[in-house]
């Protein structure tokens, strides 16, 4: 009797805990469940940087092409464009080259008679003194402008191209957005 209930002792005693082997195989699959759920997390928060990123860097060059666009069109008269800031207007856009010439520079007059002078020099765009994006976030590269006219007649079409890029600011690629803009603008008031 003291046999039996000594086996029955032992299988309650057995029966009390987990075995080293079950605690290590769910700690594995709650740190596998774990990871795969971080490894979603930080995909998603990557992914919304990079479209913000991207939003943020389309709306400042949306914003730079809009207000160059407006001022370009709706100008009372064309100054003329210039390669470098020494250099004198050319106001005859009739003479086409190849490959075509790129300025740097571009000066309008508005129906108030203000002088506007718009520059692509170094990483930045700027209207007379002032720049037209934020260079503590952004960079601009391969900035030009281009002239053409059918005749001298003829209304002048500008064409500003330029790339924008956000600056990046950490190790993460999401954070690092270029993208061309490029836009044609025929003066109206010719």
């Amino acid at each position: 009797m003291k046999r039996i209930m000594n086996y029955e002792l032992r299988i309650k005693n057995s029966e009390k805990g987990y075995t080293l082997v079950e605690l290590l195989a769910v700690m594995i699959i709650l740190i596998s469940v774990g990871a795969v759920m971080i490894a979603i997390l930080v995909t998603s928060l990557r992914g919304g940087n990079k479209s913000n990123t991207t939003n943020e860097v389309r709306q400042n060059g949306d914003y730079i092409i809009s207000q160059m666009s407006k001022m370009i069109a709706y100008s009372k008269s064309f100054g003329g464009v210039k390669t470098t800031l020494a250099g004198t207007y050319i106001t005859d856009c009739t003479a086409v080259s190849s490959p075509p010439t790129a300025y740097k520079y571009i000066k309008i007059t508005s129906f108030d008679d203000g002088v506007t002078e718009f520059s692509c020099t170094g990483s930045t765009i700027a209207s007379g003194t002032a720049d037209l994006i934020d260079t503590t976030k952004f960079t601009v590269s391969d900035c030009n402008f281009y002239c053409s006219q059918v005749n001298t007649t003829s209304p002048a079409t500008i064409n500003v191209l330029f790339t924008l890029s956000k600056k990046n600011s950490g190790f993460f690629a999401e954070n690092q957005t270029t993208i061309p803009f490029d836009t044609t603008i025929t003066l109206r008031n010719y």
